[in-house]
């Protein structure tokens, strides 16, 4: 795929979420093929977002979700600093298609993790982590409710299908705590819909730092000092509407809250 190709299918992309103008599928001639392909148009989206890259979220941290998908291995779309809040949130309902509600683990990095040959062990990621976050990723996707047919190199290529990412309160002292055991709540309008642990993501949040401090992300950009990690939902995702006020509890960590309000 050519450059213009990846530049073009990531306009249409935007667009359709900017436009609120679901895509069906993209056009033949600019549907990714290989991964390659689908990270391309991702890098060509970010490009044309116009954004500054301030982290990642890692989507697909669980077996069901891969096969589901038909991938192997988790996937991952960067974060931009204009969809990233401080608990609790209000956004508008309707600057998005949809809103899926995913809470999770995010990690603050206090050094840069560079690829290196052996990969990082878990004491090196630990070491490299300053703070963990609760917090709530919205998803949101040009593809509209057909994003789950959409495919996995679509998704991809979609940015992840990242729309927004709601933070809580920042835990330095975090080494105490068993993140892979460690419980979260998820509530909507005050009624549990769903819990968790860390371990849901691929077996600690610390392991989807590894599998993602492994990849070229952003063409090479790598992982920096400061940026922020979303390691994969732990509890079962909600649709959210207008009005829907969620908050995900995660214990000693804190809580984070977004609220969803009417109009654009």
């Amino acid at each position: 795929m050519t450059p213009e190709t990846r530049a073009r299918a990531a306009a249409l992309l935007l667009a359709a979420r900017r436009e609120r103008r679901p895509l069906s599928a993209l056009p033949a001639e600019y549907r990714p093929r290989t991964l390659a392909d689908g990270y391309g148009i991702q890098s060509a989206w970010i490009t044309a977002a116009g954004g500054r890259v301030v982290g990642f979220k890692i989507g697909a941290t669980s077996r069901k979700a891969q096969e589901y998908l038909g991938i192997a291995e988790p996937f991952y779309g960067c974060i931009l600093d204009d969809v990233v809040f401080d608990s609790p949130a209000a956004l508008s309902a309707g600057d998005y298609l949809f809103r899926l509600i995913e809470p999770e683990f995010a990690l603050r990095l206090g050094r840069d993790l560079p690829p290196r040959p052996g990969g990082y062990t878990m004491n090196d990621l630990a070491r490299a982590v300053n703070a963990v976050h609760p917090a709530l990723e919205v998803v949101n996707s040009a593809y509209g409710a057909a994003w789950t047919d959409a495919g996995a190199l679509a998704l991809i290529a979609d940015n992840g299908v990242n729309a927004a990412l709601v933070l809580g309160p920042a835990t330095a002292d975090w080494h105490g705590f068993d993140l892979a055991t460690h419980a979260v709540t998820f509530r909507r309008n005050n009624e549990e819909v769903g819990c968790g642990v860390g371990g849901h993501a691929l077996g600690h949040p610390l392991a989807a730092l590894a599998w993602l401090a492994d990849q070229d992300v952003c063409g090479g950009r790598g992982l920096k000092a400061g940026d922020i990690v979303t390691t994969g939902v732990v509890t079962p995702f909600v649709h959210a509407e207008a009005g829907d006020d969620l908050t995900a509890d995660f214990g000693s960590l804190g809580k984070v809250r977004l609220r969803f309000t009417t109009g654009s």
